[in-house]
């Protein structure tokens, strides 16, 4: 009798793993890639990530137009969100969901400024504040260095860049998160090759532009940008590779449309989609003609 009772708990012992192991090699799951139980059942879902671009923040009207606004047209854009229960994040949140299926708010956007522009810290930061908000600031490496350098000698003078100050006072602030524009590649070319550029060379100028801007940004303001923003939304055959070798793990092109991402594809955070806020055009139109 004992002898049966045991051949029967052996037996469903087995059975039991058995089972087991059919359902993990079902479901494909790697528990080595999970950071939380959440993310596990993040995994199958899919996020609708709408990204808005925007340049220039000034009072000056000479410049308002394509790309560049007017404080009182941000705000107005960062209320909309509010009352519409749009919640910002920045790249990190993005890769995290991406790569580790950590979990994004329910309307999530993210807000994007290029190219390092004094309204930067004297228009965008004090809203972002007022308003609990977030945004990602793509800088530009050698006008950094360039006004940095002019502060010293007239720290009184207004300049239209950023200096490494100001970017260090907006990354501590917690709502500025700080990526890469390049240090030197803001030309005609862009990020892409020029004309009679043999590859390796192409590839050798690149990796030393972008590498120089991440030194700078780790000896300043002690982060590395993970992220990657065109210039003028110029690539090349290559580009890609160039900007893993250096660390990137995303890039930010100028093609308008809807991102739609899902845990696991890496590979979409690479030149997602952004629309640019030109004034007098809402954000409300801009996430409008994303959803058509």
């Amino acid at each position: 009798m004992m002898k049966k009772t045991m051949i029967k708990i052996y037996a469903l012992w087995m059975m039991a793993c058995i089972f087991f192991a059919a359902v993990v090699n079902a479901a494909e799951i790697n528990p080595v890639d999970l950071d939380t139980e959440v993310a596990l059942v993040a995994r199958e879902a899919e996020a609708r990530l709408p990204i808005i671009m925007y340049h220039l923040v000034t009072e000056q009207g000479k410049y308002i137009g394509k790309y560049g606004i007017r404080p009182a047209e941000l705000e107005a854009d960062l209320l909309w969100l509010a009352d519409n229960g749009y919640t910002t994040v920045v790249m990190a949140d993005v890769i995290n969901f991406v790569q580790r299926g950590a979990p994004l708010p329910e309307k999530p956007i993210v807000l994007t400024f290029d190219d390092g522009n004094r309204g930067d810290i004297e228009y965008v930061l004090p809203l972002l504040m007022q308003y609990d908000m977030k945004a990602v600031f793509s800088i530009i490496g050698e006008a950094t260095d360039k006004y940095s350098r002019q502060r010293v000698k007239y720290p009184n003078a207004k300049y239209p860049n950023l200096a490494w100050c100001d970017v260090k006072t907006m990354h501590e602030s917690g709502f500025c998160e700080i990526q890469s524009h390049g240090y030197n590649v803001h030309g005609k070319h862009g990020a892409g090759k020029k004309r009679g550029e043999s590859t390796q060379a192409y590839h050798t100028r690149l990796v030393n532009d972008l590498q120089k801007l991440q030194e700078q940004c780790i000896k300043e303001i002690s982060f590395t940008p993970t992220t990657f923003t065109y210039p003028l939304g110029i690539f090349s055959e290559g580009t890609q590779e160039v900007l893993e070798a250096v660390g990137f793990v995303a890039s930010l092109s100028c093609q308008e449309g809807m991102n739609v991402l899902k845990p696991g594809d890496n590979e979409k955070l690479f030149r997602l989609h952004r629309s640019n806020r030109p004034s007098g055009v809402p954000i409300k139109a801009l996430i409008d003609a994303m959803e058509k």
